[in-house]
C-alpha cells in the first residue's frame, strides 16, 4: 500500500461513510430505513476497491511533485561480515524498511486485530451453541411453532449467556441464559426481538460491517458507521417487536435484561447500558411502525451510489513537475 493509495482509500471511505451517516439521520425515515441506509453504506465500502479497478480513473493531482534525482539506495542499517566458522564465511547488509513496507505492515496488523477479535467472538458463540441445551419449555417454543420448519431457528439455553442474542444465517440460532429462561413471561418479547434480527439477516450485515472495518480500520468515520449500524439495527428490531408485543411489556423486559453485554460477534437484545435509556424513551414515545418506505430508501441509496461512483474512480497523483527555468539571454 503506497502513500498515494492509502490517501485515496482514506478519502474515498470517508466520503462514503460520511454520506451514509448523513443520509441515515434524514427526517422522516423510520428505524428500518435508517438501518438499511447504513447497510447499503457498508456494502458500498466493501465494493470500493472493485469499483476503483472497474471504473475509468479520474486523476486528481494533490500530492507535491518530487524532484527527479538519481535512484538512491535505501539507508543501510547494518553492513558487515561474520567471522568464518569452520570454513564458512557470511556477509550481509540490512536496510531500513521503506514507507510503503511500513504502511503495509501497519495495515495488516490493524486488519488482523479486527478480524481476529470477530473470529474469537464467533468461536465463543459456536461453543455456547454446542454446549447448550435445546429449550423445550412450552412458553418459549410456542412462538416458534407458528413458523415453518425451514424458518424455525434453534432455541438454545447456554449458562454463559448474559442476555438473549441471535447469530448465524437464517434460520439461525437464538441463545438465552438461565436467568432469562426462568422468566417465561419474557418469552414473547425476547423472541419477537430476536426473530426480527434473524428475519432481516442482521448477523450477516454485522459480519460485513466487521469486514469493512478491517479494510478501513484507519478511518474513524468507518468506526462511527459500524457503531451507528449496530445501534440502528437494534432500533429496527425494537420497532418490529412492538408490532406484536405491548410496548410497556417490552420496555419492562428490556430493563429486566439490562446488562453490559460486549459480545462483538452477536446481537444482544439488552445491548449496552449506555443506550438502554434512549431505547426505552424511544419505545414509549415512538409512533412509527416497522414498515419501511421503499421510495425514500431507494432515493437515499441512489444518492449514496451517485456519490460513491465518481469518488471511487478518483486517483490521487503527484503534481506535474515545473518546467526548468529558461536560460538567461546574453546581454
Amino acid at each position: 500500500m503506497s502513500l498515494e493509495l492509502f490517501l485515496e482509500f482514506l478519502c474515498k471511505s470517508s466520503v462514503v461513510a460520511g454520506a451514509g451517516l448523513l443520509l441515515s439521520i434524514l427526517p422522516g425515515f423510520r428505524p428500518v430505513d435508517r438501518a438499511d441506509v447504513l447497510r447499503a453504506s457498508v456494502c458500498v465500502l466493501l465494493l470500493l476497491p472493485l469499483l476503483a479497478l472497474a471504473l475509468p480513473s479520474l486523476e486528481l493531482a494533490l500530492l507535491p511533485d518530487e524532484p527527479v534525482t538519481a535512484a538512491a539506495a535505501a539507508p543501510v542499517v547494518w553492513q558487515g561480515s561474520v567471522t568464518p566458522v569452520e570454513g564458512v564465511s557470511l556477509s550481509s547488509t540490512l536496510r531500513s524498511p521503506t514507507v510503503m513496507e511500513v504502511l503495509i505492515g501497519l495495515w495488516i496488523m490493524g486488519a488482523a486485530a479486527v478480524i481476529g477479535r470477530f473470529a474469537l467472538g464467533v468461536l465463543t458463540l459456536w461453543r455456547w451453541t454446542r454446549s447448550g441445551a435445546v429449550v423445550t419449555d412450552g412458553a418459549w417454543t410456542q412462538a416458534l411453532e407458528a413458523l415453518s420448519p425451514r424458518r424455525r431457528p434453534r432455541l438454545v439455553a447456554a449458562p454463559a449467556v448474559e442476555a438473549p442474542l441471535s447469530w448465524g444465517l437464517p434460520p439461525g440460532v437464538v441463545l438465552v441464559g438461565p436467568s432469562c429462561l426462568s422468566r417465561p413471561e419474557t418469552a414473547g418479547a425476547v423472541l419477537a426481538h430476536e426473530l426480527a434480527h434473524l428475519r432481516r439477516a442482521d448477523w450477516l450485515f454485522l459480519a460485513l460491517s466487521r469486514l469493512a472495518l478491517a479494510l478501513f480500520w484507519f478511518n474513524p468515520l468507518v468506526w462511527l458507521l459500524h457503531a451507528a449500524l449496530a445501534s440502528r439495527t437494534e432500533d429496527a428490531a425494537d420497532a418490529a417487536a412492538l408490532a406484536v408485543v405491548d410496548r410497556r411489556t417490552y420496555a419492562r423486559t428490556l430493563v429486566g435484561l439490562a446488562a453490559d453485554f460486549r459480545q462483538p460477534a452477536a446481537i444482544g437484545m439488552a445491548g449496552e447500558v449506555q443506550s438502554l435509556s434512549r431505547r426505552i424513551t424511544r419505545i414509549m414515545n415512538a409512533r412509527s411502525t416497522s414498515r419501511s418506505r421503499p421510495l425514500a430508501l431507494a432515493l437515499a441509496v441512489g444518492a449514496l451510489v451517485a456519490v460513491a461512483a465518481p469518488v471511487a474512480a478518483l486517483e490521487i497523483t503527484q503534481r506535474a513537475p515545473l518546467p526548468p527555468p529558461a536560460p538567461l539571454a546574453p546581454p
